[in-house]
């Protein structure tokens, strides 16, 4: 007989010698919780130096910042050496409180409104005698005057013996001397009133004008200066029209105005009352914020327009 072949068992998976790479990868991973350990710590340590040095800023009183330039900072109250515009104030007082009576203005919006570039000042603007023409609908009286619609801008810069041409519809090529009466002005609408003109001729070729006869009046260009806003930023309500209004705070309120003449194609509205050279107005996307305003949104105050503008006549269109 033949004696038994002998077999060795297979060994265990324990007992098999580990891969090469597998103490490699293991290193590896060691490595990477080290440096995200190392990563975490240095965190903390930023928090808490930024912390710190914000603690050390806020205790030195209130800062001040520059509505337009929200970099240009300061601990007491000045003017932006950029923009010359008087400094706000932002942050707290000692001890944590807010500083009493004193708008907090939120920069995150302010500099989003000086980024976006959505704020103008309102500007004195000169206007020259060649910038337009000052003329406007007249239509002659039953006394055989002339009575005119004008700007109240263009009102206020003429004398009150003011030369001027009736030009009637019927024959542009006639040219008739007037002059101012000294009667006053009767509001028109929001924007212009009536004033009335003799006719500089003889009694007899002033009664050949028709009752009812309609034209043009012309008056000579005048320099003057005025308080203009962009047209972008002028809203209309039955009301009568108003801006937003830049506050202190960082924050727009609905600013009631009255308006003269637009110039259009050099893009602004003269301003009659209700702003000064300086103020500040929205007048990019507008009409968004002031819907924003109307749905409550909390850049802006709550309205501050009057039932009625003082003085205002209801209803009429410009001619």
């Amino acid at each position: 007989m033949s004696e038994p072949h002998e077999t060795s068992s297979p060994s265990s998976e324990s007992e098999r010698p580990a891969p090469a790479g597998s103490s490699a990868v293991a290193q590896r991973l060691l490595l990477l919780r080290l440096f995200l350990l190392i990563l975490a710590a240095a965190a903390v340590l930023v928090a808490v130096v930024i912390a710190v040095r914000d603690r050390s800023e806020g205790g030195s009183g209130v800062r001040y910042a520059c509505p337009m330039h929200p970099e240009v900072r300061a601990t007491a109250p000045g003017s932006c050496p950029i923009c010359q515009m008087a400094l706000e104030p932002v942050g707290r007082a000692p001890g944590g409180k807010g500083h009493a009576g004193m708008a907090m203005p939120d920069m995150t919006a302010v500099d989003n409104v000086r980024k976006h570039k959505i704020i103008d000042f309102v500007r004195v603007r000169s206007l020259l005698p060649n910038l337009r023409e000052i003329r406007g609908a007249a239509r002659v009286d039953d006394d055989h005057q002339i009575s005119a619609v004008l700007y109240n801008d263009q009102i206020d810069a003429l004398a009150p013996d003011e030369p001027g041409t009736f030009v009637p519809t019927a024959s542009p090529q006639t040219a008739i001397a007037v002059t101012r009466i000294g009667d006053p002005a009767v509001r028109w609408d929001r924007s212009t009133s009536v004033i009335r003109f003799r006719v500089d001729a003889a009694p007899a070729a002033a009664g050949a004008l028709p009752s009812g006869e309609v034209g043009w009046l012309k008056l000579a260009s005048k320099s003057r200066a005025v308080i203009g806003v962009p047209v972008s930023s002028v809203l209309q309500s039955p009301e009568g029209p108003y801006v937003l209004a830049w506050k202190p705070g960082g924050q727009f309120e609905k600013r009631p105005i009255e308006i003269g003449e637009t110039f259009s194609r050099q893009g602004f509205a003269v301003v009659l009352s209700g702003l000064r050279a300086s103020d500040r107005v929205v007048s990019r996307a507008t009409f968004f914020l002031d819907a924003d305003r109307r749905l409550g949104g909390n850049a802006f105050a709550a309205d501050s327009m009057p039932s009625a503008m003082p003085g205002a006549a209801p209803g009429g269109t410009t001619p």
